[in-house]
């Protein structure tokens, strides 16, 4: 955790790693808030296709904090053909073996991170294949030397803790999106061998937020807005407040805390509920309970093994008594004792935004919840067991292995959630 002036706990400093189209297009909103201090301009967009990252930025041209050159010379990494992947993560992977060093370049121009977060869409072939490969090898590079040719500079990865915001398909994709995106949430859990991959992976579900989205959130200054900007605005908007706890904090989460506690319980998945725009004075508690309604997937919050919620207020409101970190305690334990999480690690914090303003936003970060609601939205566990028998009678038997190995790790998880 980075000290700022007297010794104070400034916020940890994050690496922001999208890849694929659908990763990139969410990363891409933050080089237009660039004052985040727990991001600056560490962020890295990698694709198979230059095309695809121009049109990220396209979307948020006019708001960019950056110009465009520099954001091409410096955060920008191409892997493989220009062709893609073609929806099918096994060559995403492929193409990312083959293209680490350009991977590997802008995101060691991150090396004063201190958390590594991932965005992708767990229903493509390019962000899927390649996150859980990326996150592995530089999981490894430090102790031994995994990666081709980088263990000399790779001292700042270790021990480095590597989170992945990962997006599930919307309703009426296809099925082997559905097939992706199940694939994929095996393989940020779990290596091949069975061990853990990427420290939490956090999930969001395309089709749970478009529901979610209100009329507000349906409109900007130039009219209707698109299903895919308003779920990716609702992402970033969870994620400031995410790295907001490792601000100036009463009980300041550092962000290890997101994993370590929950993986005491097996639990290396979580999902976010955000309120935001709330009056000071309102029952923390109501808000608190709002925004656990409102999670980022379909899920019952009562059987999550880890709750965290961080509150984030003007610093102005903090000072003058307003709202204050005991108010936040007391009404999390109230909460948590009504959901019957009582039992639940976790943690809670105040976070001190800059200067004045009326209102307060909220937090809630569950991770360990059981996993059924979100294999059945969309019958998503049912399209993956179709595509996995068709892919069966036409694959190599290497693919089919792995397929199994890949399946039989996300069974083994969940049934140990369930012990």
């Amino acid at each position: 955790m980075a000290a700022g002036p007297g010794g104070r706990r400034d916020t940890t400093q994050w690496g922001i790693v999208a890849s694929g189209q659908g990763g990139c297009r969410i990363a891409s909103q933050l080089f237009t808030r660039t004052d985040n201090p727990g991001i600056d301009d560490r962020i890295v967009l990698i694709n198979t296709n230059d095309t695809d990252i121009q049109e990220s930025l396209d979307r948020v041209d006019a708001q960019l904090a950056i110009d465009r050159e520099t954001i091409s010379r410096e955060h920008v990494a191409l892997f493989g053909p220009s062709s893609g992947a073609g929806n099918d993560f096994f060559d995403g992977e492929e193409f990312a073996k083959d293209g680490f060093d350009e991977i590997f370049r802008p995101v060691n121009n991150t090396a004063q991170s201190e958390a590594l977060l991932y965005t992708l869409a767990l229903g493509g072939g390019t962000g899927n294949g390649s996150v859980p490969y990326v996150v592995d090898q530089l999981a490894q590079a430090p102790q031994s030397g995994a990666v081709a040719d980088i263990d000399r500079e790779a001292a700042w990865l270790d021990g480095i803790p590597q989170f992945a915001v990962a997006a599930w398909p919307f309703r009426g994709e296809g099925v082997q999106r559905y097939f992706n995106a199940v694939c994929g949430l095996s393989r940020l859990l779990m290596r091949e061998d069975g061990s853990p991959n990427a420290d939490m992976t956090i999930l969001a579900s395309n089709a749970h937020l478009r529901q979610l989205a209100d009329d507000d959130e349906r409109q900007d200054g130039r009219g209707p807005t698109s299903d895919e900007d308003i779920v990716n605005r609702r992402i970033i908007a969870a994620l400031d407040l995410f790295i907001s706890a490792g601000r100036t904090a009463d009980d300041t989460i550092d962000v290890k805390d997101y994993a370590r506690q929950p993986q005491t319980r097996g639990a290396y998945h979580g999902t976010f509920g955000a309120e935001l725009g709330k009056p000071i004075g309102l029952d923390i508690e109501v808000a608190i309970r709002n925004a656990a309604d409102s999670t980022f997937v379909p899920m019952d919050p009562s059987t999550a093994e880890a709750a965290y919620v961080v509150v984030r207020a003007p610093e102005q409101q903090v000072a003058d008594g307003k709202i204050t970190a005991g108010d936040v305690r007391t009404a999390v334990a109230d909460w948590k004792l009504e959901q019957g999480l009582d039992r639940a690690v976790g943690m809670q914090t105040l976070s001190k935004a800059p200067g004045g303003g009326t209102t307060f936003d909220v937090l809630v970060f569950l991770a360990g919840f059981d996993l059924d609601p979100l294999m059945e939205e969309s019958r998503s566990w049912e399209r993956f067991e179709m595509e996995r028998d068709s892919r069966r009678q036409n694959r190599s038997a290497d693919r089919i292995q792995r397929l199994d190995r890949i399946e039989s790790n996300l069974r083994q998880y969940r049934s140990n959630l369930e012990d």
